[in-house]
């Protein structure tokens, strides 16, 4: 992945579910970041940044998935949101590695490809004529060349990118691995304080632009664990 990365906090603001008044008092409420059975109807922004990534819906034993497919390329897709990570802290999501790059280095700037990650980004990251560099955390399943819970500055916007290691290798290409992450957590031990803003955008990210070695990844359902104040 190269510099061009940053083109990956370029997204616009969207209003994230309202609770509606009934919810008012419980607990962990679920609400549903992304959905491959909605995909088609969700604003996703392309963010080509070398060649293209493929990713389209895919069916594997009646479990639909987001694949992403690298073609010697790096691009993510970007979903505008906005919600308080005081208020919903907990991300939940699956995924599963159909294969992977055997080479790749997060901390090389020449091998620096993912098999699958997804970035949270804490603030407005601006628009393509006045991007804006804010604190963005990234999750990553990649090869066992790092350590789970590895945390990795980016060699390209260092200070800015912080990758999280969640999974490493492929134990069978078939099973899907659900995550669940305390972003107030992973915010502290990545950026040493709290987030001073909402998140305003994630993204899902597959590359092999670098290594150009095969990688097939495939992204489930995503959503949030909310608090919801009675008051």
């Amino acid at each position: 992945m190269r510099a061009a990365l940053s083109a990956l906090l370029l997204a616009g603001l969207a209003a994230c579910e309202t609770p509606p008044p009934e919810t008012a008092g419980r607990l962990d409420r679920e609400v549903t970041l992304f959905d491959p059975a909605t995909a088609i109807q969700d604003d996703w922004i392309e963010m080509p940044l070398v060649g293209k990534t493929e990713y389209r819906l895919n069916t594997l034993n009646d479990r639909l998935s987001i694949r992403a497919v690298g073609r010697r390329s790096a691009s993510g897709l970007v979903l505008p949101v906005e919600f308080d990570p005081n208020d919903c802290p907990v991300m939940a999501w699956s995924w599963r590695i159909q294969e992977l790059q055997e080479t790749a280095s997060l901390v090389e700037r020449d091998r620096e490809d993912v098999a699958a990650s997804i970035f949270v980004m804490f603030g407005d990251p601006g628009s393509f004529a006045a991007p804006r560099e804010v604190p963005t955390l990234r999750y990553v399943w990649t090869n066992a060349r790092q350590q789970i819970e590895d945390i990795v500055d980016s060699p390209y916007l260092p200070g800015v990118v912080r990758s999280i290691v969640v999974e490493t290798g492929v134990v069978s290409p078939a099973i899907w691995v659900d995550e669940k992450r305390d972003l107030l957590a992973d915010y502290q031990a990545a950026f040493g304080g709290k987030p001073r803003d909402k998140v305003h955008a994630i993204a899902i990210f597959t590359d092999n632009d670098q290594t150009g070695e095969p990688v097939e990844a495939h992204y489930g359902r995503a959503g949030l664990f909310c608090t919801v104040s009675s008051g």
